[in-house]
């Protein structure tokens, strides 16, 4: 009979070593890369939050490090709902992510194309706050990815590790919800 339902510790392995490369990535020092055109604004490290993203990645890495290898060990009776709420916030989070980085995708290739116009008002605000948002994740990968053929492909690696980052998350999610229902069987 085929093996159903049961995980593959090699695929979490190499999820969770993905995970760490990304996240030793996002460690490096960066700098704010402003939207394009005349009115770039450059932020100092000075004004920056005072809680980064890479340690909020760090945090999350190591939180959800033990759900990954061993995710079985992570759901005691009447516990799924504690693993299962934090993994959705954290999908929907990702989706929102990804909805950001398509549409800074598409603007950036509108530019590339002569389509967008930069000195329109309301395309550099968009553009502005975008990439505050993508830019500081981008760039680590930007320092890794070279373009090829003059395009930038470091937003479908994102877009990749995102996917691969939210189908582990919904595998530890249904595996949470459904671990008692066996019993009823």
């Amino acid at each position: 009979m085929a093996r159903m339902g049961r995980s593959r510790p090699g695929r979490c392995l190499v999820v969770t070593a993905a995970a760490a490369l990304v996240l030793l990535q996002l460690t490096r020092p960066q700098s704010f890369v402003g939207p394009p055109g005349p009115k770039a604004v450059h932020r100092s490290a000075s004004q920056s939050p005072s809680v980064s993203l890479e340690a909020s990645l760090v945090a999350a890495a190591v939180g959800l490090a033990p759900l990954i290898v061993a995710p079985q060990a992570s759901v005691a009776e009447g516990w799924e709902m504690m693993v299962a709420a934090p993994l959705g916030l954290i999908n929907t989070g990702l989706n929102v992510f990804k909805f950001c980085l398509g549409i800074y995708a598409l603007l950036s290739w509108l530019y590339a194309f002569g389509i967008a116009k930069r000195d329109n008002e309301i395309v550099q605000k968009v553009q502005g706050a975008l990439s505050g948002l993508v830019d500081p994740v981008l760039q680590p990968l930007r320092a890794i990815i070279p373009a090829i053929g003059g395009f930038d492909i470091s937003f479908m690696v994102l877009w990749f590790v995102i996917e691969q980052a939210q189908a582990a998350a919904v595998s530890i999610m249904v595996g949470a919800m459904s671990y008692n229902t066996l019993e009823y069987f």
